[in-house]
């Protein structure tokens, strides 16, 4: 890999076993691969992606940054913490009800404007045009670089590319044979790199996303189309990888979340010490345990849940109080 890269995140991140939630849950031997410790403000599987992403504004002379994401967005939470630790401005497009800011920061727009981010409110309509909108922002502003929304292109992806080389040794040193890889899944760069990197090695896995909020359809069309993108920009062949995404625990949608779902997240909590945050990886923990009532894993089976962090979201829910009882 001879893309540059900023170093960002504390790695390789630790494989472990959660030896209560398997035995609470009665299904497969679950391991969790912890994103959440990637670093305290920059935790996350985004850091990953926006290593690659800064290195390529630095290279191509910017001085500001502009992303996009939902008022709780865990990316744009990081891009502002990471532009502010390298010296660069970040202006974040933040995706509202009615496009006008919260009434109290909390969570994760709490850090971006604690980092000094510009935010930018825009309706959930100015949102689907929202690639326009930052390109044109870019060009007014003239010396700045666009990352997409989750920093979910080929080279952000190259993030997971990386994190698959990573994973490979902790899966052999820990015996894991034929592990699925369970993760939160949306805008489809940790999944499309995950593919990619696994392709390379050859290893033996089959990855799920579960859906936060999209139709499965909708996931899987970003994912293939992020694997062509990266083809035609860094070469390769089609990922033979068992893959899918599923969308069976979306619930309410993204970002809104059932008594069930809070309640399962607080469980998982319980039986980890971790967090999991209703609009990410609680809906991902959710659809996993479900996944297990539903017999579609055996007691020979390794699920490996890769926590992509978001524990400054928890924050914004306080609703996740009373569905620990």
């Amino acid at each position: 890999m001879n893309q540059s890269r900023i170093g960002l995140a504390h790695l390789p991140t630790p494989l472990e076993s959660a030896d209560r939630l398997s035995a609470a849950w009665g299904g497969p031997t679950i391991w969790v691969k912890r994103d959440d410790l990637t670093g305290f403000g920059l935790s996350g599987n985004k850091i990953r992606k926006l290593e690659f992403h800064l290195a390529a504004a630095f290279d191509a002379g910017a001085d500001t940054v502009i992303t996009c994401g939902a008022v709780q967005s865990n990316h744009s939470r990081a891009t502002a913490l990471a532009a502010a630790r390298v010296g660069l401005h970040a202006i974040l497009y933040l995706r509202s009800p009615n496009g006008e800011p919260p009434e109290a920061p909390t969570g994760n727009h709490l850090l971006q404007r604690l980092a000094g981010a510009e935010c930018r409110f825009i309706t959930p309509a100015e949102y689907d045009d929202r690639d326009r909108i930052m390109t044109e922002a870019a060009a007014a502003h003239g010396n700045a670089w666009v990352i997409p929304e989750g920093a979910s292109d080929p080279l952000g992806a190259l993030g997971f590319v990386a994190a698959m080389h990573e994973i490979a040794p902790q899966l052999e040193d820990s015996g894991i044979v034929h592990p699925i890889i369970w993760h939160a899944a949306s805008s489809a760069g940790t999944t499309a790199g995950m593919l990619r990197g696994a392709d390379e090695l050859g290893l033996d896995v089959d990855i799920v996303g579960s859906s936060v909020g999209d139709p499965a359809g909708e996931v899987e069309y970003r994912v293939r189309t992020l694997l062509t993108e990266a083809i035609a920009r860094f070469g390769g062949s089609p990922c033979d990888v068992p893959w899918r995404v599923v969308d069976e625990y979306i619930g309410r949608g993204y970002g809104l979340s059932t008594p069930e779902e809070l309640a399962v997240q607080a469980e998982a909590t319980r039986l980890t010490g971790l967090l999991f945050d209703p609009a990410y990886t609680g809906k991902a923990i959710y659809g996993l345990k479900r996944e297990i009532e539903q017999d579609r894993f055996t007691r020979e089976d390794h699920v490996v849940f890769w926590h992509t962090g978001g524990g400054f979201a928890v924050f914004a829910y306080p609703e996740l109080v009373e569905s620990r009882k």
